[in-house]
């Protein structure tokens, strides 16, 4: 590289410096002469609002329940002895009137039985008869010999022929009065035999009538688990029967609630969207040990109704005859509280409140509040103490 080289290189640094140099100064100035802008502080526009008066009076509260109707009468028939089955009477479905026969089993041994037991019996009455008839006979035979004894011994007690009939005159005297006393007590314990006989007869009717199921009821048979040739166990479940002239509904409602209950209390039952009429016609007092609710029947006209059918009952409780009540959407729920917001000039109010009955979309409340006080209706999620608010 010669002399000329290096000076043009020289010169060309020293502008390059020169140039940024004078791209900073004028940065610098543009930053120092900038107009500065103040940040524009707005006022936060106040929410709209739709308000409501709180207002008193008198509140009907209703407990709806659901359930499930049932039959008032269910009953699983079985056999009290074992057989094989004979006939089979009914079918599912088949309504039966009280005492009709369903299943009959084979009664053959019953049968020989009861006739055994009374040909018994019969023996009994004859061998009674007979026995009564040779007491007297017998009576009147001992009373003669007791005669002819004492005929012999007025005839002399140094002869000695009269002295061996009198002995035998004895003799024939105490066997006859034996046969007597044995006589007797035959014919004295006659009715205790009679009734074992008859006892015997009565437990051979028995198991007979044992060897049918008739129907404890009127009612409908619900199934039937057995066919003709099977055999029956004692205490095996044969046939169902329900009774469904009247239908329950049965309900676990809470303390509070059970509380406001009475017996016979009349109830709106509403089943597949039709009301019915219905009464409690039970009311558990204590509560169960491991719900804590309380049992309740209603008892409704099976009419037109069917077992199982879905069921809800309104429940009335006791009025409120002052109660403030607020929408159920001015509610705000936040953790385990309750507040409703009062709407106070031009700014909200929040204040606790506890929740009592329900009617529809009405709420009872009870807080620091009174009657005539505009509390925000709805949209109360986001609201805060003390927000600005407008209404109209």
């Amino acid at each position: 590289m010669n002399d000329a080289d290096i000076k043009i290189k020289k010169i060309s640094l020293k502008y390059i410096l020169i140039l940024i140099l004078g791209v900073i100064c004028l940065t610098a100035l543009l930053l120092v002469t900038s107009p500065k802008n103040e940040p524009e502080l707005r006022e936060i526009a106040a929410t709209q609002v739709v308000l409501q008066p709180i207002v008193q009076q008198l509140i009907q509260p209703i407990k709806v329940v659901s359930g499930h109707l049932q039959p008032v009468r269910s009953s699983a028939l079985s056999f009290e002895l074992s057989g094989q089955v004979l006939a089979r009477h009914v079918e599912p479905g088949s309504r039966v009137n009280k005492g009709e026969i369903l299943i009959t089993l084979q009664r053959g041994d019953q049968q020989d039985a009861l006739a055994e037991a009374k040909a018994q019996l019969s023996q009994e009455h004859k061998a009674i008869e007979r026995d009564q008839r040779i007491l007297k006979l017998i009576s009147e035979n001992r009373l003669l010999q007791a005669r002819e004894v004492m005929r012999l011994e007025q005839l002399g007690q140094k002869s000695l022929a009269s002295r061996s009939m009198r002995d035998n005159a004895n003799q024939l005297l105490i066997q006859q009065q034996r046969e007597e006393e044995q006589l007797k007590y035959s014919v004295g314990t006659s009715k205790a035999r009679l009734e074992l006989k008859r006892a015997a007869v009565r437990r051979a009717e028995r198991n007979m009538a044992r060897t049918v199921i008739n129907a404890p009821y009127s009612g409908i048979i619900n199934a039937v688990y057995v066919e003709v040739g099977d055999y029956a166990s004692p205490n095996q479940i044969v046939v169902e029967l329900l009774q469904l002239k009247q239908l329950d509904l049965n309900l676990d409602v809470n303390g509070a609630t059970a509380a406001t209950l009475s017996l016979q209390q009349a109830v709106i039952v509403t089943i597949n969207s039709e009301p019915h009429r219905g009464n409690i016609i039970a009311l558990q007092t204590s509560p169960d040990a491991e719900t804590f609710t309380h049992a309740v029947r209603i008892r409704l006209d099976g009419s037109g109704l069917q077992a199982g059918a879905p069921a809800t009952a309104a429940l009335k409780l006791k009025a409120l005859p002052n109660a403030l009540v607020v929408p159920v959407s001015s509610i705000l729920y936040h953790n385990d509280e309750r507040f409703i917001f009062i709407a106070e000039a031009k700014a909200l109010r929040r204040v606790a409140v506890t929740l009592s009955a329900r009617e529809g979309q009405l709420q009872v409340v009870n807080g620091e509040i009174q009657a005539g006080e505009m509390v925000v209706a709805r949209d109360v999620a986001f609201l805060t103490d003390g927000q600005s608010v407008v209404h109209d």
